[in-house]
């Protein structure tokens, strides 16, 4: 098997793909890399506060991204929503089922073509809110560094720098991936993690 058909192969099976991503990052840790355990503390009072920050990022980056699309594809997506509005207004006459058959043609070409149109505004949406995502995090809005209990370790532990890099990379990587699922999102993550605090209030009741 020649090395493009292996890659096809994996690329293909994103399951094994990302087995084998994490096999060979444990064999790199393992070897390698002995960082120690960071403490991360989650207290139900403080977790609002915490997060505030993104909420707010992500309210202000959905705002943007609904500015900068907007003027570009509302145009086209009201003029794709006429058109199915003209044909489902067209009669239906009982007497030319030819007719009746070539008007429900041309409504699911026209609906057709509007689900397109807006599948194809999501992924320029998606595209310009995760663009903008990275940027928040980049500057230093982050989702797990709030919750650090001691960032002096990174300076004090051994190999501590290159460990706070990683560790910055994947707090950007994360609170990118976070942002761009919308403040909704956030607001989905602090819900559950209420409700898990209180429903283990309400067991050890």
């Amino acid at each position: 098997m020649t090395l493009k058909l292996l890659l096809a192969k994996l690329w293909s099976s994103p399951l094994l793909l990302g087995f084998l991503a994490v096999l060979i990052g444990l064999i790199y840790f393992a070897f390698w890399q002995k960082w120690n355990g960071i403490g991360l503390t989650l207290n139900a009072q403080d977790l609002v506060g915490k997060m505030s920050p993104l909420i707010l990022a992500a309210t202000f980056i959905e705002r943007a991204v609904e500015i900068l699309i907007s003027p570009w594809r509302d145009a086209g997506a009201s003029k794709l929503s006429n058109a199915v509005t003209a044909i489902k207004a067209r009669p239906n006459d009982p007497t030319t089922p030819m007719q009746n058959a070539q008007n429900a043609a041309d409504l699911q070409a026209a609906t057709d073509a509007l689900d397109a149109y807006r599948g194809e505004t999501q992924r320029y949406a998606f595209a310009a809110n995760l663009i903008l995502s990275f940027c928040a995090s980049a500057v230093g809005v982050r989702a797990l560094w709030p919750f650090v209990t001691d960032v002096n370790f990174f300076n004090t532990a051994t190999d501590g720098l290159r460990q706070a890099d990683f560790f910055r990379n994947f707090d950007v990587i994360i609170t990118t991936a976070l942002l761009a699922g919308g403040a909704d999102g956030m607001h989905a993550i602090i819900s559950s993690i209420t409700s898990f605090f209180q429903k283990s209030g309400d067991s050890s009741n």
